[in-house]
């Protein structure tokens, strides 16, 4: 393997710190280095995943009222608060050079701030498949996944410390009883360098201890970089995209699709959720006359490629719940949703389409 590109912004605006990593893979050509992109934001901001339908996972009011600015990733995974307390580590990757398998390529790059926690004294940290890092049972960083462009891109963050309380106060929660409870289920679950040692290392320390964790598990040298002139122009395209309205808002049910439910009574509504191994999953559909004629997958999974598409068209056809599942398990794309299988969406859809649809909730989705 060549040497690796690092691009370590140190603090920088939200904007970038979600922005960037977007505009190196994109830009990313057949024979571009491998990247690793280190930062930390300047102010606390709320990023909403790639399939993650706003209005249920966002108390936006709250946001509003904190001025807390909402982003949308193309990293799947749940809404999380993001604060100068976390060292994001962003790996923007030629797929000819990683794991084919996306659930090997989670426990590949894991290695990395793996051994970093280690290095900096938390002897029992761990990878738990899907997508985390643990300690005793506790979680001390979440891991993503995606592909943008022709990149490959993995990415997380060390926590040094974590704030549960102003984590839980800008989600979508019902009561102020229940958002009480999801504060202190965090407290318990989500850990941190502060939390395991007592103390905060400094942050070079940490930035210092990741760079050379990548470096060993990777087998390779990590050398400083600079931006080539198309990461700048992709930049700027991105951040435009990442500050438009219609993209923070895009996973949703479109307008148009719903107009017949104001029609015909032969036209109902169904929306059901379900917690499978690798996240929520959230599904809405629309019927008419027997035909599910749209449908809308969302939730705080991973989902590589275009498996997600592939699998949302398959839903459409006749409602008959044997039908769904045969059109599903023709088109699933084996490996690129990992943690969820068939079964879990074909049980959600089974709820959505029974006579009352339901919903539920689930503290396990607001950990990130």
């Amino acid at each position: 393997m060549q040497e690796i590109r690092l691009l370590d912004l140190g603090l920088c605006s939200h904007i970038k710190s979600q922005t960037l990593y977007h505009a190196v893979a994109s830009s990313l050509g057949p024979d571009d280095p491998n990247t690793i992109i280190l930062c930390r934001p300047r102010r606390p901001y709320v990023c909403i995943g790639r399939h993650q339908e706003l209005h249920h996972e966002v108390d936006a009011d709250a946001c509003r009222r904190l001025r807390l600015p909402i982003l949308r990733r193309e990293v799947g995974g749940g809404a999380v608060y993001l604060d100068r307390d976390q060292l994001f580590f962003q790996l923007v990757w030629q797929p000819r050079e990683m794991p084919a398998r996306i659930t090997d390529a989670f426990e590949y790059f894991a290695r990395g701030p793996v051994a970093c926690y280690q290095a900096l004294g938390i002897s029992g940290a761990h990878f738990a498949p899907v997508n985390d890092l643990q300690v005793a049972g506790r979680k001390i960083g979440g891991l993503g996944a995606a592909s943008i462009g022709k990149a490959f891109v993995f990415v997380g963050s060390i926590i040094t410390a974590f704030d549960a309380r102003a984590a839980a106060s800008v989600l979508r929660i019902p009561d102020e009883k229940l958002r009480d409870k999801v504060a202190q289920t965090m407290e318990s679950y989500v850990s941190s360098l502060n939390r395991e040692l007592g103390h905060r290392p400094s942050v070079r320390t940490v930035r210092q201890e990741l760079v050379g964790a990548f470096e060993r598990t990777l087998g390779t040298t990590i050398v400083h970089g600079e931006l080539r002139d198309s990461e700048r122009v992709a930049y700027r395209r991105w951040v435009t995209q990442m500050r438009s309205p219609a993209w923070i808002d895009q996973v949703r049910m479109a307008p148009d699709h719903l107009k017949a439910l104001r029609i015909t009574g032969n036209v109902r509504l169904g929306h059901a959720i379900h917690k499978a191994v690798g996240g929520l999953l959230r599904v809405t559909v629309v019927v008419a006359d027997g035909q599910i004629t749209s449908a809308l997958i969302s939730g705080d999974f991973y989902a590589v490629g275009d498996a997600l598409e592939r699998v949302g068209q398959a839903l459409l056809g006749p409602a008959d719940l044997n039908q769904v599942s045969a059109r599903v398990r023709t088109e699933w794309p084996d490996a690129a949703i990992p943690g969820v299988a068939p079964q879990d969406l074909i049980e959600t859809v089974g709820l959505a389409l029974a006579p009352v649809s339901q919903s539920t909730i689930s503290v396990d989705n607001w950990l990130g």
